[in-house]
Formats: structure tokens, C-alpha cells, sequence
């Protein structure tokens, strides 16, 4: 299928214009277009907290609401937080109206974060984020949080699940907090401690990605273990782990999509990196993606290495360094964790600098998923 290419260099950036729900209805060669996606909508809100302690609004670099609001951040004790996403939330007296919200820690330390629960209040997303460090005791630390609230059903492969029943066997987890664009219902099976399978109806597992946080007040932290596809549904592994890296039983929330609008906003890349020592490679080819609202695929290749042990720096073409969000997850089957550094570039290219520890905080090397998000809209301006 033929697709456009991106020229990398000069770019006009377009920001988004505020709106509450956004759907993205244009069509481009390879990819889902007003026919088959625009029943799908978004609402969406991502921050990167620049300071660890007080209360503060997100820096507007790195802060986007798809309503036009602000994302404000409240320190209300040792790490723990308060975000306050602004006009992204459901009016009325609905305060588990759902989404969907990835929490990956800043820094170069080996702290983990999690979202512990969020509510919709006023028209806002309010989500308790905690932070930990690698032993398991509360403490602050900056991080980057993405919220989306997707609805409607269309062709786009795309699902998400929070999934609250950290002990049942097999369970469908509350609807409110899950969305399948099939309009099908995401179910969970829990097969030993810390061992969960999650099955996402009509989705399409090669070419897509998944994003996986541990959910819940308690110091442990989950990882996506690898995905598949069974027949015409996608399975997804998701371990859990203590803070002494043993299997343990979690809440967690579990994001996915295949070539289209992971965390909401209009442009976005990302990429699973296969390869855990190589010093420069290119990620595999079927499971990396940039794309650019008004224009199409990014044609140049999303590009990865390790610098040090546990050090890895991406590379995502295309993408802008203002305007975006980074959230990262490890993959495998064992008790790393990964989060983000830094991330930096100019308006067409974007480097994150991703850390990767084992459960003792000490730096190792494995395999993550990185997802990047970008404001940037060439279809308007």
C-alpha cells in the first residue's frame, strides 16, 4: 500500500486547537481514514512534572488538554501527587465516567510511578499519582502522565483496560474503565501470582504496541511480557512484581493500538526495542510506527541504542521535542522496570534517553516499548 513520506527538515508545526473531544477524520495513503475512523473520539491531556515538590501548573513545553485547559500538579505529601487535568473530564455527577491513564517515572534514579486512582470532578480528570523508589518506599520524583477517554466504535485497531481484580481468575473488568473500537469486551485471566493474560477482541497484534502501568496505592510495578495474536483477538502478558522483584498479584491499566492515535493527540511514534545491547539498530520494522496528522507515515525509521549499561537513547524522526509526552514500559519476563531520562530535538526530530533497572536499582539491560506523543497537526495553521 502506498504511503507519503515525511520530508525531514523544515516543518511547519501546527498546534492543536482546543476542543473537548477531537476526531481525526482525514484520510492518508496506508492508513484508517474518515470511512472507517471517524466514529472514534478523543479526549486527551499528557504532562511532564518539572519540579518533584509544591503545587504548580505543568510546564506548557511539554503540557497539551485537548479541551484547552491547564494540567495542574499538587505535592500532598512524599510521593504522592495530585494532577488536575482540566475540561477533560465528563460534566455532571458521573465521577467514574473512565479513560484510561499511563504514569512512567522522570530522571535518571531508579524510581517507579503509578497512577493509584483518578475520579472526573467538575468537568476535570484528578488522578492520585505515588511514586516509589526501588526498595519500595514512598518518594518524590518528577514524571510524565498521559490521560486519553476514547469512545465509539470504527475499523482503527485500538483498546484499553484497567484491570481492578488483581486476584480473580477470569473476569471482565469494569466496563467504564475500557474501550475496544470493535465494540467488543477486553477480559482478563489471572494465570499465578503476578501472571495475568488480557484478551482484546477484533484487535490486530502485528504492527501495533501496548503500554502497561501497575494501578493501585501499593509500591508494585507491572510490565507488558510480550503480546500475540489467537485467532481474530489479541492476547497480551502482563507481569507483576514487589518491590524485592518477586511475582506479585496488582491492579494495572493496559493501553493499546495498531497505527493510530495511542494516547489521543494528533501525531505519535513508537516502538518496541528488540535489541537490548546492539550500540545502533533499527527496532523491528514491524512493530515501530511514526505518523504525522496532515501528512501521513513518517518515512525515515525509528533508530535506538545503548550508550551504557541499561542506557538506551531513541531516536523518533519527525516527531517534535516541545509539545510531547513520553511514557515507556519494559518488556520481558522478569522484574525490570524502565522510565524515561530526558527527551530533546527541534521540531522534526526527537531523542529520548530511556533508564532501565533491575529490581535492585541497578541499571541492567532489557527490552521496552517507548510511545511518544506529539501535538503537532500539519492538516491546520
Amino acid at each position: 500500500m502506498k504511503r507519503k513520506s515525511v520530508l525531514l527538515g523544515s516543518i511547519a508545526v501546527c498546534i492543536m486547537s482546543a476542543g473537548c473531544v477531537d476526531s481525526y477524520d482525514e484520510i492518508e495513503d496506508g492508513e484508517i481514514g474518515s470511512a472507517q475512523q471517524a466514529a472514534i473520539s478523543y479526549t486527551w491531556a499528557y504532562a511532564w512534572t518539572q519540579q518533584a515538590t509544591g503545587s504548580f501548573t505543568a510546564s506548557p513545553t511539554y503540557s497539551r488538554n485537548s479541551s484547552g485547559g491547564s494540567n495542574t500538579i499538587t505535592h500532598q505529601g512524599t510521593g504522592s501527587y495530585l494532577v488536575q487535568l482540566q475540561g477533560v473530564g465528563v460534566p455532571g455527577n458521573e465521577p467514574f465516567a473512565g479513560g484510561h491513564v499511563q504514569v512512567t517515572a522522570y530522571g535518571s534514579g531508579a524510581e517507579r510511578c503509578k497512577p493509584s486512582f483518578w475520579i472526573h470532578i467538575g468537568g476535570n480528570v484528578n488522578v492520585d499519582v505515588n511514586c516509589f523508589t526501588a526498595g519500595g518506599e514512598a518518594v518524590d520524583t518528577r514524571f510524565s502522565i498521559a490521560y486519553v477517554r476514547k469512545s465509539g466504535t470504527g475499523f482503527s485497531h485500538e483498546a484499553y483496560v484497567r484491570a481492578n481484580e488483581a486476584t480473580t481468575s477470569a473476569y471482565t473488568p469494569d466496563l467504564r474503565f475500557q474501550f475496544n473500537s470493535t465494540g467488543a469486551n477486553n477480559t482478563v485471566a489471572r494465570l499465578g501470582a503476578g501472571r495475568y493474560t488480557v484478551t482484546l477482541p477484533g484487535q490486530t497484534a502485528v504492527g501495533g504496541t501496548v503500554e502497561v502501568t501497575a494501578y493501585g496505592a501499593g509500591s508494585d510495578h507491572c510490565k507488558v511480557a510480550s503480546w500475540t495474536q489467537l485467532g481474530d483477538d489479541m492476547v497480551v502478558s502482563v507481569r507483576c512484581f514487589d518491590s524485592a522483584g518477586a511475582l506479585s498479584d496488582s491492579m494495572f491499566d493496559l493501553n493499546f493500538a495498531n497505527a493510530t492515535h495511542v494516547n489521543g493527540a494528533p501525531s505519535y511514534s513508537y516502538a518496541w526495542t528488540n535489541d537490548a545491547t546492539a550500540a545502533a539498530y533499527t527496532p523491528h520494522l514491524s512493530y515501530q510506527k511514526g505518523f504525522l496528522l496532515g501528512w501521513g507515515d513518517v518515512a525515515t525509521d525509528i533508530t535506538a541504542g545503548r550508550t551504557s549499561t541499561g542506557r538506551y537513547l531513541v531516536n523518533l524522526p519527525g516527531m517534535s521535542s516541545t509539545g510531547s509526552n513520553v511514557q515507556v514500559t519494559a518488556y520481558g519476563s522478569g522484574s525490570e522496570s524502565c522510565k524515561v531520562v530526558s527527551w530533546s530535538g527541534d521540531e522534526s526530530n526527537a531523542n529520548a534517553d530511556v533508564a532501565c533497572f533491575d529490581s535492585t536499582g541497578a541499571p541492567t539491560d532489557t527490552h521496552f516499548v517507548i510511545v511518544y506523543t506529539d501535538d503537532k497537526n500539519l492538516s491546520i495553521g
